[in-house]
């Protein structure tokens, strides 16, 4: 979770977005880069006065509770997903990359990955930038067909945003191979629901606990 945080953090700094973490809370102090929320839970012992108090009446907003705690339905603001954190150890540093899977590090490469993954004017040129920040690619011949973001901190790498074609599922083993040689022996984080967790459960992962995110757009 905390992983998750500092993505926020890189996210809205590359936006120009301030932000503030406050008696459990993180919230951004203006309209978050899009499919960011503006409020992400932090601690367990937060409220839901607490959460509204630090949404103000924004409309439309989005809140990510982080321990899936919190009933936000119950105040009017719709369930959007559920999902579960993952965890996966440290391992070995494999000797070779996987085939096919590439760091991207231009910007056409970059217009064609976020083309994919429907995050243009999300990730924005700024991310290859930054040196904590890996966004990966896979190709079959000159087709990119599957992609993620990791980025490194405090000593684990969270791995976000990724996507499949529709013709090359994602294989969580490769990704797992091409982050560990990335960032050799750390520890792999991040969440995702459905088919992507169970997929993720079978290269290694663990969940360590639920979240739920909320959305009102009215």
């Amino acid at each position: 979770m905390d992983a998750s945080i500092g993505w926020y953090e890189d996210m809205c700094a590359l936006h120009g977005v301030p932000t503030r973490i406050t008696a459990g809370l993180w919230s951004a102090l203006a309209a978050p880069p899009p499919l960011h929320s503006e409020v992400v839970v932090v601690e367990p012992t937060v409220t839901l006065a607490q959460v509204k108090g630090a949404l103000g009446g924004r409309t439309p907003a989005g809140v990510k509770d982080s321990f899936a705690l919190i009933d936000f339905a119950a105040a009017g603001m719709p369930l959007l997903f559920t999902a579960d954190w993952l965890h996966r150890p440290g391992a070995r540093t494999p000797t070779t990359w996987p085939g096919g899977w590439r760091v991207v590090d231009s910007l056409a490469q970059l217009d064609q990955w976020t083309g994919h993954h429907d995050t243009r004017g999300v990730l924005l040129p700024g991310i290859l930038a930054q040196g904590h920040v890996k966004v990966l690619a896979r190709y079959a011949g000159d087709d990119m067909v599957a992609g993620a973001v990791t980025r490194l901190g405090s000593g684990i790498v969270d791995i976000s945003n990724w996507w499949q074609s529709r013709d090359a599922p994602l294989d969580w083993e490769e990704l797992v191979s091409a982050v560990s040689c990335l960032w050799p022996e750390r520890a792999q984080v991040g969440y995702a629901r459905d088919g992507m967790r169970d997929a993720a459960l079978r290269a290694g992962f663990s969940v360590v606990g639920p979240l739920r995110v909320f959305a009102n757009a009215v």
